[in-house]
């Protein structure tokens, strides 16, 4: 009824029904009985764009009707090695510039995007949708280009990297990551990523972002001292590091590094347990105690048990209750 709406279902012959598909090669149908059982029904010439590795539209509208249709023809193209059509192309040039499709949303698109992003020649069909003018469907002012790229492949490389290390990294959210990068470089990238109908967690990161650019990323230096860069670093999720270390320079990621490696993973060298024994009655500070612990140990001035124990009666003196 509308351009990307879902069509509206009605009874009709199978002609019909093949003409509602996206493109000819998918527009053919198998006889199921009958004397001409096993014989393929090809009313629009998909057997042979099949054999030549064409990707085809059936009419001039298809895509006004359905912007998903240009993704789909990108990612069948680049998964199968075949050529889209060029008058194919010019449709999809003419359904870009309409504008009908700007910013249009929806989790269709999001799946489509997801199916893209999530295969390994994803760079090649963002590069051909991005040619296309195609990036207009997620917002008017996305573009591609070589910056956006290589921030993509750093944060799926890191994600891949760390999934190994963080249980909380789950590799099939890699999609949403990739596509939170591309969203992040326009403005309204909240309202975009709430079309797009993305995980809270996502719509989240983007939201803190700008801060975390703007009050995290210059304080990152590798001068800092490791207490520091855990201080800084340690309320956000890992998660939230992968989409901020796709914006880091290259100081900033050997920081960020360093902490995921080591740091982060570092567990005091006491616990409730042994401050109880010490004599120190639980409380909430306990957890301050274990952090300033935890601190002194990453900058290398507590290396033991013993010193650990040490450095806990020094600066917590007036918290110790003698037995």
């Amino acid at each position: 009824p509308y351009p990307a709406a879902a069509p509206e279902v009605s009874l009709g012959s199978i002609q019909q029904d093949l003409y509602r598909r996206d493109f000819t090669i998918n527009a053919l149908a198998l006889r199921l009985n009958g004397s001409e059982a096993g014989g393929i029904l090809d009313f629009f010439g998909g057997w042979e764009d099949l054999q030549q590795g064409v990707i085809r539209v059936l009419h001039a509208n298809s895509f006004i009707e359905d912007p998903t249709r240009i993704l789909r023809a990108v990612r069948f193209a680049v998964r199968l090695g075949f050529e889209v059509d060029p008058q194919t192309r010019t449709y999809i040039e003419g359904a870009m510039g309409s504008g009908l499709h700007d910013a249009v949303g929806g989790d269709r698109l999001k799946n489509e995007l997801f199916s893209i992003l999530r295969a390994a020649r994803w760079e090649l069909a963002l590069e051909q949708l991005s040619g296309w003018g195609a990036l207009r469907c997620i917002h008017p002012d996305l573009q591609g280009s070589p910056q956006l790229m290589a921030q993509i492949r750093r944060a799926g490389a890191w994600m891949y990297h760390f999934a190994r290390h963080y249980p909380e990294i789950h590799l099939h959210e890699i999609s949403q990551l990739r596509l939170e990068v591309m969203i992040a470089q326009v403005s309204e990238a909240i309202q975009v990523a709430q079309q797009l109908q993305l995980t809270q967690a996502g719509i989240d990161r983007l939201d803190q972002l700008p801060v975390w650019q703007q009050e995290i990323l210059p304080q990152l230096s590798s001068g800092a001292q490791p207490s520091q860069i855990l201080d800084r670093l340690w309320g956000l999720k890992v998660m939230d590091l992968m989409l901020l270390v796709a914006m880091a320079h290259r100081d900033q990621r050997r920081v960020i590094w360093r902490y995921l490696t080591e740091w982060r993973q570092r567990k005091p060298l006491l616990n409730g347990h042994d401050l109880k024994q010490m004599g120190y009655k639980p409380g909430p500070y306990y957890q301050k105690i274990l952090g300033d612990l935890l601190a002194a140990m990453v900058d290398g001035q507590v290396r033991d048990k013993e010193q650990a124990q040490e450095f806990v009666r020094d600066q917590y003196p007036e918290t110790r209750i003698d037995r």
